[in-house]
């Protein structure tokens, strides 16, 4: 497997989630709780930033998975092997990998998507979904990165690498 598909499977593994994203700031509601989620957020103690984001119509969540596109671009793009992204790459894929599959599993058994309650089973398996293959999506590209750009950070690449 090249980065670059593993780059292109991350992405493809965030489609249903922009999907479910770009209906929301349309203005649909399937799947969301009844009422203000910028005020679910105040409630539950968010960082008044994330809370000032959603009542302003942008997404903490979708800003987060634009960045973490962007590191995968990076980390399998020729341009990025000028970057130290080994730590960007590796947190990346130790947090969103579990806390993806933790989600995929935990929302059909009846567990909230954050903190709010009234999110639909279905919310919390696309969003799972999207995390689990963003990260497993970025702990292979910073593998290769890190075998491809290797000697730049202290070891000999690996031959054949791409």
């Amino acid at each position: 497997m090249k980065s670059s598909t593993a780059a292109w499977a991350g992405v493809a593994a965030l489609f249903p989630y922009v999907a479910m994203k770009t209906y929301w700031a349309f203005g649909g509601s399937a799947g969301k709780p009844d009422g203000d989620v910028a005020a679910q957020l105040e409630a539950n103690g968010a960082p008044q930033i994330l809370v000032w984001m959603e009542r302003h119509g942008l997404d903490f969540t979708v800003v987060g998975a634009l960045v973490g596109v962007l590191l995968l671009a990076a980390l399998a793009m020729p341009w990025g092997s000028r970057l130290p992204l080994a730590v960007p790459g590796w947190a990346g894929a130790v947090m969103l990998t579990p806390y993806g599959l933790a989600t995929m599993a935990a929302a059909p058994l009846g567990f909230t998507v954050g903190d709010a309650e009234g999110w639909s089973a279905w919310v919390g398996i696309v969003g799972g979904l999207a995390f689990a293959g963003l990260g497993a999506a970025l702990g292979v590209c910073s593998r290769f990165h890190r075998r491809r750009n290797g000697r730049r950070h202290g070891a000999a690449p690996t031959p054949g690498v791409a």
